[in-house]
This record gives structure tokens, sequence and C-alpha cells, in this order.
């Protein structure tokens, strides 16, 4: 079944109805679920319920079916004759169906006979699994069909159950060459999540290529610093990245992992502690570390055969790159960020200048006059004077200069607005929904301020308190100056 797809798979938007009562966390939906725990867990009736019990699989678009396979048995309970059935022209018609099912029997197939011949040797590898052959008439209400239903007829002395199902076909010929083409190119994907195909034509225990770490010379003495080496393969990082457990491993290292847990059908997770990454939980990549260890490997280059110019591949770099640039500011504010922070460190460098300046020259004088040296000339020595106090006093006011220059530079930034008062009333703005001070963004259609907690609430209606629509690109930072 290599070359056929599972067209159940939740990345492929199935659906599926029961009208039947089921026991709690039981349900028919777990047999498409994306967890993996309610995928396991399966469909089971409460227990006064009888068959005939029917589940109803709906999908998106028109398939050529082959092969329906589904797991019969939960714990004890096993259901022991079932019923396929197939829409054509808006009628329910019986394609397939098998009763009696032996207690040593896994699960159970249904085929085309031809296919099954076809197919022997893999038949055979699979002994627990029963091989039932579709009517006949089947291949003309199969070929192009995209509503199944599973009909269980009898069970053994229990409430119907279904562990788990597989429906395996190809796109239907009546659809378009794009939409067929589509379905091919998603199933690439969940099959081959991290592209397994692409690194088994390398032999085995070759370095992925975008691995290159530099080698000692044979006649260096030099150590690596024990930070700069992977916890697990205690190779020298290149891509340092922390782990949700702490430790910290070359981004080569996360991915080689994630593949072994894809052979298994296993989402990629820390391969310390087993837990798979979500939103909140997932590796970050240690920039501050990688700056170190290129540092110390252009420092210590001639310890080395060959340093690249650039660590890493360019897949690896881009990939990052992308990454950082979208953690550190939002689209559209990478500009504004540098030009405010350019605009505030030349307004302080230029402010330190001359505060140095200052005292330097006030220093040199007292220090001319402490070894009884001519007195400087009146107009000097007025200057002197006149240093000294200014230099005092740009000391003593340095904190307040500091923020005159913060706020100019702010003040020319068009995104950093002055907070004010609300036109004929004298108070202060506040958040539109929930009258709090502590707003820090701004609805432009309507130009009303809003807290972060209400603004994730009007997002989902993307609706402001005064019934005003705005989409995520007409919400700006506000910021507020002091």
């Amino acid at each position: 079944m290599s070359s056929l797809i599972n067209f159940l798979n939740p990345k492929l938007k199935p659906s599926v109805e029961c009208e039947a009562v089921c026991e709690d966390g039981y349900t028919a939906d777990n047999l498409i679920a994306n967890d993996g725990e309610q995928l396991e867990r399966g469909f089971m009736c409460f227990a006064v319920c009888k068959p005939p019990v029917e589940i109803v699989f709906d999908l998106p678009k028109a398939i050529d079916m082959k092969v329906i396979k589904l797991w019969h048995t939960s714990g004890a309970f096993r259901s022991t004759a079932f019923e396929v059935h197939s829409k054509y022209d808006g009628i329910w018609e019986r394609v397939a169906n098998v009763r009696d099912l032996a207690k040593g029997v896994d699960s159970v197939t249904f085929c085309y006979q031809s296919d099954y011949n076809s197919r022997s040797s893999a038949a055979a590898a699979q002994q627990q699994s029963e091989k039932v052959f579709f009517f006949k008439t089947a291949h003309k209400l199969l070929a192009n069909t995209n509503s199944v239903k599973i009909v269980i007829r009898a069970t053994e002395r229990c409430p119907p159950v279904l562990r788990k199902i597989q429906i395996w076909g190809l796109p239907a010929r009546s659809l378009d060459k794009g939409d067929r083409e589509l379905m091919k190119t998603i199933w690439s994907e969940i099959s081959d999540p991290f592209g397994q195909r692409d690194q088994a034509q390398h032999p085995a225990g070759q370095r992925s290529p975008s691995r290159h770490i530099p080698e000692l010379r044979e006649q260096s003495t030099l150590s690596l610093p024990e930070e700069f080496l992977d916890s697990i393969t205690w190779e020298l990082m290149i891509f340092p990245t922390v782990l949700p457990s702490g430790k910290v491993v070359d981004q080569s290292t996360i991915d080689k992992h994630a593949v072994e847990e894809g052979k298994w059908g296993r989402q990629p997770s820390d391969p310390f502690t087993g837990l798979e990454y979500t939103s909140q939980r997932k590796a970050v990549m240690n920039l501050a570390l990688k700056a170190r260890i290129e540092k110390f490997l252009m420092e210590n280059s001639e310890h080395f055969k060959t340093v690249p110019r650039s660590l890493g591949s360019s897949r690896m770099r881009r990939r990052h790159a992308s990454q950082f640039a979208s953690s550190m500011c939002q689209p559209g504010q990478g500009s504004f960020a540098a030009g405010t922070y350019s605009s505030l460190s030349n307004a302080y460098k230029h402010q330190q200048r001359k505060t140095k300046s200052t005292v330097t020259f006030t220093a040199t004088s007292s220090s001319a006059a402490f070894l009884g040296q001519s007195p400087a000339s009146p107009p000097a020595a007025k200057r002197a004077r006149h240093s000294h106090h200014s230099a005092c006093a740009t000391v003593t006011a340095s904190p307040s200069s500091i923020d005159q220059a913060l706020q100019q530079a702010l003040q020319k930034i068009t995104r950093f607005t002055q907070v004010g008062s609300v036109a004929g009333s004298g108070t202060p703005p506040r958040c539109i929904n929930c009258r709090s001070s502590q707003f820090g963004y701004e609805i432009r259609t309507c130009q009303h301020l809003v807290c972060r907690e209400c603004l994730v609430l009007l997002s989902s209606t993307q609706q402001c308190v005064c019934k005003v629509s705005f989409r995520g690109a007409d919400v700006e930072r506000y910021h507020k100056l002091p």
C-alpha cells in the first residue's frame, strides 16, 4: 500500500457521523482524530446498545477506493460481523460483508481479489488479518465515491466496538489534475515529513551534508570547551539549540532524532524527556552560544584543517534566520526597530561625548593649579570656571538630559505616540472594552485603544466594541511615552 493514500488521515479532512450512543471518550470522532491517544482509544457504543450500528465516513473529494482495513477488537470486546456500503447516485449499496470472525483474527482487510493475488507476498506476511473481497460489481461503485458506511452487524456478547479503520485508495479519475496532484503532495508530506527518502540515498553512517564540522589538525593540542559540545553526540555544535529539558544539542541531532521517531509513527519530541514539541514547549536556537562558537573557531583557525566562511548550510541558515526574524519583530516593524535603536544610540552617544569632554577639560585645569603651574589667563580661567560649572550641571542633570534625548528621539518616530487625554473630559485614554489604563494596542480603523486580553477576545469576531470591523493588519502596537 506504499503508493496508495490513507484518506482517513486527519490532515486530509475526513468527517464521520454515528447516531449510536457512545461511551464517554469513545465517540466515532476518535477514528479520525489527530491526537494519538484518541486514535488508539477507538470507538465503543454504550453498554446497552445492540447492533446494527452504522458509522458513515465522508471525504472532501471523490476517491478510487482500493482497500479498507479495520481493527475490530478493543481489549476483550470483539465485533464479529461487518458490512461495507458505498453511496452511488444518492443510494447506499452494499459492496462487501463478513461474519463470524475467528478469535485469532486481529483485523479485517477488504480488497479486490485481483489486487490480493498480485500482492500475495505481502498478504502472506499478514496472517492475522482476515481477507475479504469486494463484490464483483463493487468496482463501479468504489471507483468514484466520497462516502463509505461501515455497519457493525454482530458482536461477541459485548457493545459494538471498532478500534481503528483505514481507507486506502487513489484520487478519482473524475477529479481535475490539480486536485489529484494536490492530494498526492499532501500525502507525500504526511508519509515522509522529514525527507527520509532523500536521506536513504546516503550510505549508512555518513554525515548529513549540512553538518560541516571543522576537524582539528593531527598535531593540534587545542582542547574544545565542554559547553561547545553536543550533549548527545559529544561533537562540536554548529547550530546549538536549547531543548525544553534544558539540554543543549546541535540542530542536526534534533533532526536525526525526529527521523527516528517518524519511523515509528511518533511526533518529534525532546530526546531526553520524550515529550512532544508544542507551541509553548519547543527547541530554541541559542544565538549567543552560536556566536561564541564561531568566534572561537575564527580565533583558532590555525588548529583546524578547514574553517568554513559561514558555518552551516544555506538551507539551515535560511531556516534559522527566518525563525529569528519572526520571533524578534513583527511583520513590517524591522526597519522601525532599527531606526529607533539608531536614533536612541546616536543621541545617547552624543550626550556622553559632550559630558566626557567637559569633565576632562575641568580635571586638567584643576590638576595644573594643584601642581603650582602658572595660573591661566583671565579669559582661560573664566572658560575653565565656566566649564567647571557646566560639567557639574551636566553631570547633575545627565538623567534628565538622557530623558530629553529619549523623548526627542521617540517623538520623531511616527509609531510612538504621546499619551494624551480624552477630548473634552481631561481623563487619560483607556481600553475601549475593559476601561483599563494598561492598553497597548490601537485599532487603526476606529482609532480605539485596547489591551492585550481584550484584543484576543475582539480578534475572534474581528469587530471592535464600536461595531467597526477590523483585520489583524489594522492592529498596531501603541507605544506610550512616560
